[in-house]
């Protein structure tokens, strides 16, 4: 793996292009790539059980997967769909790039699970805000992933995802996974990790582990950051500027 400058300053583009889900989410927000230097705080403060990296119980109750069913087949399939997607070219005005770009949110939704990452990420505070914040903040958050997902996504990023190791114990799975892809001519591979949840009828991430740095306990870290020295308010306020500029 490599690790200098030059991959730091392309860890975005990490996260976006992995199967259209890890790239995503740490641009997504702008939250977890800022909070890139929390992380190994964040994996202190989770191995010594501070309530901010505790495990949150799950909004929607997992269930148990049926014989046969592979989170790593469900991730193949999602990756296949959306290369096959970026390979269609569109100009930005044509009424085949706004389908483009729906299809692109009904892929990316289909193996995101929005809740489960927005419940586990605020952690203790998500018992403390109302039903209708949480409501907002899960859609706040779903919009910042989508949008900046599709925008960054428009160039057709040249990369090869090779799903390789999965583990299932219980509701829970893990698909291990290689990346290729290339900076500024240089060949880079990136080591990743998928978690998933078994959720009605398929698998959905929460969680992507890339360069050892969890994109769930980054964003964690920056959200509970905001919200203890300001507040929720002023955590969903940020969110939304941020929403405005991806426009």
């Amino acid at each position: 793996m490599q690790s200098d400058s030059s991959f730091r300053s392309f860890r975005p583009l990490v996260y976006i292009v992995a199967a259209g889900l890890a790239l995503a989410l740490a641009a997504g927000t702008g939250f977890a790539a800022k909070a890139k230097k929390h992380g190994k705080a964040a994996k202190a403060k989770s191995a010594a059980g501070d309530v901010e990296s505790a495990p949150v119980a799950a909004s929607v109750a997992p269930s148990k997967p049926p014989a046969g069913s592979s989170p790593k087949a469900d991730l193949q399939k999602s990756n296949a769909s959306l290369k096959k997607l970026f390979s269609k070219a569109s100009p930005s005005w044509s009424p085949e790039h706004d389908a483009k770009r729906l299809q692109m949110r009904k892929i990316v939704s289909g193996f995101l699970d929005f809740e489960e990452l927005a419940h586990r990420a605020l952690a203790r505070h998500w018992e403390e805000i109302t039903p209708e914040q949480r409501s907002e903040f899960v859609s706040v958050l779903r919009d910042l992933i989508e949008r900046n997902y599709i925008k960054q996504v428009h160039g057709q990023p040249n990369y090869q995802l090779h799903f390789t190791k999965e583990t299932i114990t219980g509701s829970e799975g893990s698909v291990a996974a290689t990346l290729e892809t290339s900076n500024r001519g240089k060949k880079v591979t990136v080591e990743m990790v998928y978690k998933l949840l078994y959720k009605g009828d398929r698998w959905l991430v929460y969680d992507v582990v890339t360069d050892e740095q969890s994109m769930l306990e980054n964003y964690r870290a920056e959200f509970n950051k905001i919200i203890t020295k300001e507040s929720f308010d002023a955590l969903l306020k940020r969110m939304k500027k941020r929403l405005e500029k991806t426009d």
